[in-house]
């Protein structure tokens, strides 16, 4: 049995409503795994939509809430995120790669709530997150999960 992981990202509610979660790989080379570990943590937190940010590509997961335990999770589609739509991480993050691309992408998670920002995305990227996702990112609050440990903390 997988134990309860913590995703990378979340998006809350409010009242505290995980409304999405995320996963982010710095690489492509472990997204079958990185998939799996997120449908677990949607069914364990009852979270029905999630993303994957694996490299340069953003796969989004719904769970249509028709069977128990994660299994009408599925794969919606998934896009192409270019390196460029990344804005540069806090400067706290520099010299550990995977925390400073986590960063980049909780930070154009939270630049896609401006309406500007949609519309300068590439078209399956724009196609994939949808109006709903973003409506999800506006009406949310897009934090890290758990605790990032900087240089200047070790």
């Amino acid at each position: 049995m997988m134990k309860t992981s913590q995703p990378d990202i979340i998006v809350t509610s409010q009242d505290g409503e995980y409304l999405i979660i995320v996963e982010v790989k710095l690489k492509n080379i472990s997204v079958k795994n990185a998939i799996a570990q997120l449908k677990h943590t949607m069914a364990s937190i009852g979270c029905s939509v999630g993303l994957v940010v694996a490299g340069d590509r953003v796969i989004l997961l719904r769970d249509s809430l028709e069977k128990y335990n994660g299994e009408s999770i599925h794969i919606v589609g998934e896009a192409n995120l270019p390196d460029s739509l990344l804005p540069l991480a806090d400067e706290q993050w520099k010299g550990d790669p995977a925390i400073e691309f986590e960063s980049r992408v909780q930070r154009w998670l939270e630049k896609l709530k401006l309406t500007a920002s949609i519309e300068n995305l590439p078209n399956d990227l724009r196609n994939l997150l949808g109006e709903s996702i973003i409506s999800l990112l506006r009406i949310g609050e897009v934090r890290a999960a758990g605790p990032r440990w900087s240089k200047v903390a070790k």
